[in-house]
């Protein structure tokens, strides 16, 4: 999936855009400066997206923002995984961009580090001219009240299912439960075939698995967090329970496939896309791929939001942000250019273009027709009920930082290969190992 680890090929394009030197006209926002030779630069690292389109459209989007400001603009964007050594390097070095993506996560930690500005204002602004961001999207990048980076696009994990292989196992629809999914997974798997039920996995840097964990852990009353950013509670019966209930689906149940517990991100894609998995969690780059590549498949995918456990329906948050560095040598460019990457019906353009990959921020936007699509739906509809790491706390840096180091995958993969290790024990050591990371200084 992508928001936290991008499945695109992991290689940066680079785009520089001198925009002062375009004879190209502005389509009407502002008069266009060629008075003189541009004298500022500014820079915009973007994450790479799926599809081609919308990367061209921020690359001719921040080409006009250039000529109407007079300023040269240059955009690199750049696979999610190329980030992380490229912000460190720019922050040690004090060469940071003056605008950068982020996921909430990062948001997060680089708001610990202190290195982060203050944009609150910018948040205003955007919303007193396009209308409202979505509440969930901006409570994961406050702190203490101030907003540090400005939300732009969502991306929610779905339940994909084949309603071909659900009817004729003989059931009526999506599971509702995950006690449903689990009977429908069993039902379904049938190793002679090559088929199995449940399209889950884990594997050292799969992301897929540590929201889908979470999500199945919050909806039984637990969590692999603090109550309050402190008190870490992992240890509870709640936590025990929802343990328990994935390990029976892959030894007691066997609904996975075997090679399921060393998944990367892309083994449940791949898992559905090849007819080996009937079910998986994932987000819109599924269904955008089935539509270009497999139109009977496509046809036959029904899409549904998580199933609800003991406590109800509890979703993991994908955000994805624009911010500014406190070492930006232009933060009102900056600040400027955010406000002209945020234009409403522009924007409304660029996110349709990802859809339902990339889902929209401005709550109006969510009654598009494009978002009520019976396959979108479902996309734009989870966002409202977003909850983020560090749960049931507030998100927190060292929630982010458990989040990477993928502690909750590595318990889940040890539980699932070692027959003498039982989900008390997983869930005792799971609680240890956040608690290091929450007293480290």
């Amino acid at each position: 999936m992508k928001q936290w680890v991008s499945k695109t090929v992991a290689v940066a394009l680079i785009a520089s855009v001198a925009a002062g030197c375009s004879t190209e006209k502005p389509t009407g926002e502002a008069k266009t400066n060629t008075s003189s030779k541009p004298s500022q630069t500014l820079t915009f690292w973007m994450k790479k997206q799926l599809f081609d389109d919308q990367n061209k459209m921020i690359q001719e989007r921040a080409k006009q923002f250039g000529v109407e400001n007079n300023v040269n603009v240059n955009v690199e964007i750049i696979a999610y995984e190329d980030f992380y050594p490229k912000w460190s390097a720019a922050i040690e070095t004090s060469t940071v961009p003056d605008v950068s993506f982020f996921g909430y996560q990062e948001v997060g930690q680089f708001y610990g580090k202190n290195v982060l500005e203050d944009i609150t204002d910018v948040v205003k602004k955007i919303e007193g001219t396009n209308g409202e961001i979505q509440e969930s999207l901006k409570k994961a990048i406050s702190f203490q009240g101030k907003q540090y980076a400005v939300p732009y696009w969502t991306e929610s994990q779905v339940l994909y299912y084949r309603k071909d292989l659900l009817k004729k196992a003989g059931f009526d629809g999506p599971p509702k439960t995950w006690d449903e999914f689990r009977k429908m997974a069993k039902a379904l798997t049938d190793p002679s075939k090559g088929l199995y039920g449940a399209g889950i996995g884990y594997g050292k840097g799969n992301s897929d698995a540590e929201f889908l964990t979470r999500g199945i852990i919050w909806s039984y009353g637990g969590s692999v967090d603090t109550k309050d950013g402190k008190t870490v509670i992992v240890n509870s019966p709640e936590t025990v329970e929802a343990t328990k209930y994935i390990r029976d689906i892959f030894l007691t149940d066997k609904s996975t496939p075997p090679s399921a517990i060393g998944w990367d991100d892309s083994g449940n894609n791949k898992a559905y896309l090849s007819g080996q998995a009937a079910m998986i969690f994932n987000t819109g780059s599924v269904l955008s791929t089935l539509k270009k590549d497999n139109p009977e498949m496509y046809e036959n995918t029904g899409i549904a939001p998580y199933p609800a456990g003991p406590k109800g329906v509890f979703i993991p948050g994908i955000s994805n942000n624009l911010g500014i560095f406190k070492d930006s040598k232009n933060k009102e460019l900056a600040k400027k250019f955010m406000e002209y990457m945020l234009a409403n019906d522009w924007y409304k353009t660029w996110v349709e273009k990802g859809a339902p990959l990339s889902g929209p921020v401005y709550t109006k936007l969510m009654s598009e027709p494009i978002w009520q699509d019976e396959k979108n739906k479902a996309f734009v509809e989870s966002v409202k009920g977003f909850n983020f790491l560090g749960y049931p706390g507030e998100y927190n840096p060292k929630a982010g930082e458990i989040f990477n180091l993928r502690l909750v995958n590595d318990a889940f993969q040890r539980l699932l290969l070692e027959a003498s290790y039982t989900p008390e024990t997983a869930v005792k050591d799971l609680h240890t190992k956040i608690e290091e990371v929450y007293n480290k200084k």
